[in-house]
């Protein structure tokens, strides 16, 4: 039996660009599959309606992927393969915190909430600080692209969808977890966070001046790191019998 494929898992699509990079590398020696959830901010929206469309897909596959995420996304498959371990064969987490509600949508909100600015010029100043640019001609393009994901994606703070609280706990599945060391949102005490919530065979990797986005800017090292990981990840096989705990999709 080949490798898993690997599924990328993409709750925030406004933002897909930002990892494409990463993924045209991964695809040179594994098959990559994209996994988009399209959120109407007009309907209603959870993170179980989310878990269960991602577990349907798996289970028509009939194949175990190793699942990779970044940000909100990572969130909600670290919570996805907590529910349903027995059909991934790993987790890899980028720019993920345990505490499940520290987002840069979550930053947003606190900083629209405090400073008396326009909503251009926060997201502008957050933009900086979350992509390794000077250029204010980018800044601008890369603020817009953050208020389409605030206005069309899959947030925490969507009317309908569910608030996250709490914390993550690694899955039974082999997970890989890679921050930026210069990350505004996932701060460097993230290590010592996640180092206390990790199994024998799990690993905690960071890139030096990453910030939160660091994938874009260093596709190369970072795909270097996820492939590492998963070469030293068995093959199994796909339950005969797929859990039947989960709620019906959509």
């Amino acid at each position: 039996m080949g490798s898993p494929e690997i599924i990328w898992l993409d709750i925030q699509p406004s933002l897909y660009g930002f990892n494409c990079r990463l993924v045209r590398l991964l695809t040179a020696s594994r098959r990559v599959k994209r996994w988009s959830f399209q959120h109407d901010p007009d309907e209603a929206c959870t993170i179980d309606t989310i878990h269960n469309l991602l577990r349907e897909s798996i289970v028509s596959s009939k194949q175990r992927p190793h699942v990779v995420a970044h940000g909100i996304s990572g969130t909600i498959a670290c919570l996805f393969a907590q529910q349903y371990p027995e059909i991934l064969s790993s987790l890899t987490l980028l720019s993920v915190d345990t505490n499940n509600a520290n987002h840069w949508t979550s930053h947003y909100h606190v900083m629209r909430g405090q400073l008396p600015c326009s909503r251009d010029k926060i997201l502008a100043n957050l933009a900086s600080k979350l992509f390794d640019v000077d250029d204010q001609r980018i800044i601008a393009t890369l603020a817009k692209l953050m208020a389409k994901c605030l206005d069309c994606d899959f947030v925490i703070s969507s009317l309908f969808s569910n608030s996250l609280s709490g914390h993550l706990q690694a899955p039974k599945v082999p997970t890989l977890i890679i921050n930026g060391n210069h990350d505004f949102v996932v701060d460097k005490a993230a290590k010592t966070r996640w180092n206390s919530k990790l199994k024998l065979g799990d690993h905690y990797d960071s890139v030096d001046t990453g910030r939160h986005f660091f994938h874009f800017h260093k596709p190369a090292l970072t795909a270097k790191k996820i492939n590492a990981f998963l070469d030293m990840i068995p093959t199994s096989s796909f339950p005969d019998v797929a859990p039947t705990n989960s709620l019906t999709a959509r």
